[in-house]
């Protein structure tokens, strides 16, 4: 229940932001407005004020603005004022508003969110043993800067560490309450064919703790009990899952698990598949911290310029074919789905979703398809380039055919992600 009401206020707030970015610049470009509504169908709620009727309706997936001329119908409305009465370079700067409050709205979310609730910091989840970075980190170190750079992201510590490799790298830490500088220096592995440090850096730990175990699993069958602790492996100690697994790929089997303040020696699974898939782990929240508001503005960008290059790159995609449509395209029950793991996820996870759905329904909305804003803008365009304007009789059947289009691929793309759903 909670995921439909998330869901439902989600997509109405973003509809009604880019919605509203229509009306404002409507008002503002003296066009008149004749309907401002929330949701489709019969309306459920009304309210005139001045020339315009604001209503809600009721299926809440969706809304319009109404501006005076734009369908056949008859208006009063002097026709200077009416859509198609206003010079082209109004009506291409009206289409591209409704975009473009979705990005600023995207932009505000995801700076709000990275300066009121903060970002959580990498930290060492694991050391392989034999290698650089278990001589001198720990896991639960948290990491502060690289090479005397901020690392907020789990990506970041990579990067900067094959930026600075084959050199000695420079790791600010945190470790409980004191501040420590600490010197790793990579190794290059042949098998990977990059140099690493020897750490697994995540924003969580997950300890090597067992919170459940499947039933008629490897785990089980091998005598492990939920709240087991794995303390070590063939003689080497184990602080969290990582080190267990490094320490299984490097061979090792036998585990000594605490039990209750006993200790038993145990066999682990034998494959990777039943050791990632036949138990799960405890694993402690996430640290997070809040970036100074440069930084944090910074941070902001990155993250919508890396939203906005992955939509783009899903479209290439898309038209090559290099992306399947089934896999790329998602309808409001995969957006729902989506939006119940980020509740769960917590409240980071879910203002970031948002915004990330707010900036592909303004990127979705450029596209120059038939009933969207980018073809709307695309006859505004042709209009200023060629001085020869379009009849809005056949524009605005060629956006009713796109309308008729787009409705009925959302009807399969929703019957799509049913079946992925109950598949």
């Amino acid at each position: 229940m909670i995921t439909v009401l998330v869901f439902v206020g989600t997509i109405l707030f973003l509809i009604g932001v880019h919605e509203g970015g229509h009306f404002l610049a409507g008002k503002l470009l003296g066009i008149a407005v004749e309907e401002f509504a929330l949701g489709f169908g019969p309306a459920v709620w009304t309210r005139r004020r001045g020339e315009t009727r604001y209503s809600l309706r009721i299926f809440p997936l969706g809304g319009f603005v109404r501006l005076a001329g734009e369908a056949e119908a008859t208006t009063d409305v002097p026709f200077e004022r009416t859509y198609y009465g206003q010079p082209a370079w109004k009506r291409f700067v009206l289409s591209l508003c409704g975009p473009v409050a979705n990005v600023i709205l995207a932009v505000a979310v995801v700076l709000g969110a990275i300066l009121g609730i903060g970002l959580p910091r990498p930290q060492v989840a694991g050391l392989v043993p034999g290698r650089p970075a278990a001589e001198v980190l720990e896991v639960g170190d948290v990491i502060l800067t690289i090479g005397g750079r901020s690392a907020w992201a789990t990506e970041d510590v990579g990067a900067a560490i094959r930026a600075l490799a084959p050199e000695p790298v420079t790791f600010g830490i945190r470790r409980g309450e004191e501040r420590l500088q600490v010197v790793v220096a990579p190794v290059f592995a042949e098998e990977e064919s990059r140099y690493l440090v020897g750490a697994y850096f995540l924003p969580q730990i997950i300890l090597a703790q067992i919170e459940e175990v499947t039933a008629g699993g490897s785990w089980l069958r091998a005598g492990f009990l939920p709240g087991d602790r794995v303390v070590s492996l063939c003689g080497d100690d184990v602080r969290s899952f990582f080190d267990l697994y490094a320490q299984w790929e490097a061979g090792c089997r036998e585990a000594v698990v605490e039990r209750g303040g006993e200790w038993l020696v145990l066999p682990l699974p034998d494959s990777a598949e039943r050791l990632f898939g036949d138990a799960s782990f405890r694993t402690l929240p996430p640290i997070y911290e809040r970036p100074p508001i440069a930084e944090g503005v910074g941070l902001s960008f990155k993250e919508i310029g890396g939203a906005m290059a992955g939509f783009m790159t899903v479209i290439r995609g898309l038209l090559t074919r290099s992306i399947p449509a089934g896999e790329a395209v998602t309808g409001p029950i995969g957006i729902a789905a989506v939006l119940g793991q980020g509740v769960e996820a917590g409240p980071l996870v879910l203002l970031l979703l948002v915004a990330l759905i707010s900036l592909n329904l303004a990127l979705f909305n450029l596209i120059p398809f038939p009933a969207l804003d980018g073809a709307r803008m695309a006859f505004a365009l042709y209009e200023m380039v060629t001085r020869r304007k379009v009849s809005p009789r056949v524009e605005m059947a060629v956006h009713a055919a796109g309308f008729a289009i787009l409705l009925g691929l959302l009807i399969l793309i929703t019957f799509q992600d049913l079946r992925r759903l109950f598949g």
